[in-house]
């Protein structure tokens, strides 16, 4: 009888244990699913603000090239190839148009958070206003 009783209390005992073990599985299982999801996400801010990030340099590199320095100069200027100065401005987005009133820059250049290469005051802002505000 009392053999009986211990072995009673041993699978109750296992039951509870094994109750526990399945519970804590599945909840470190979730993490692992949100920490999937998590960089998932971070990876896709990430290449947002990257691509936010080349599009102020081609912006830059074009309102050099807009100041008439030819692509090469800009490249040797930069440190970088012409077929990367290039790609940088395609990156940049579609040129403004002629007459802008704004003489030797690119209109609407976003750059290190200000409007034109050097923060000029009279420049415009072009787009969103989300596409002006810095980030972090």
């Amino acid at each position: 009888m009392a053999a009986q009783a211990d072995l009673a209390r041993r699978n109750r005992a296992n039951m509870d244990d094994l109750a526990v073990f399945l519970s804590a599985r599945q909840r470190a299982d979730a993490v692992g699913e949100w920490f999937n999801e998590r960089v998932a996400a971070l990876k896709a801010q990430a290449a947002e603000r990257r691509a936010g990030q080349l599009r102020e340099c081609g912006a830059a590199l074009r309102a050099m090239k807009a100041r008439g320095e030819s692509i090469r100069d800009v490249a040797r200027m930069a440190g970088m190839g012409e077929k990367m100065v290039r790609e940088l401005i395609r990156s940049a987005g579609p040129e403004e148009p002629e007459g802008n009133g704004i003489e030797g820059q690119v209109a609407g250049a976003v750059l290190n958070g200000h409007n034109a290469a050097h923060g000029d005051p009279a420049a415009q802002p072009a787009g969103p206003a989300e596409a002006r505000q810095p980030h972090p």
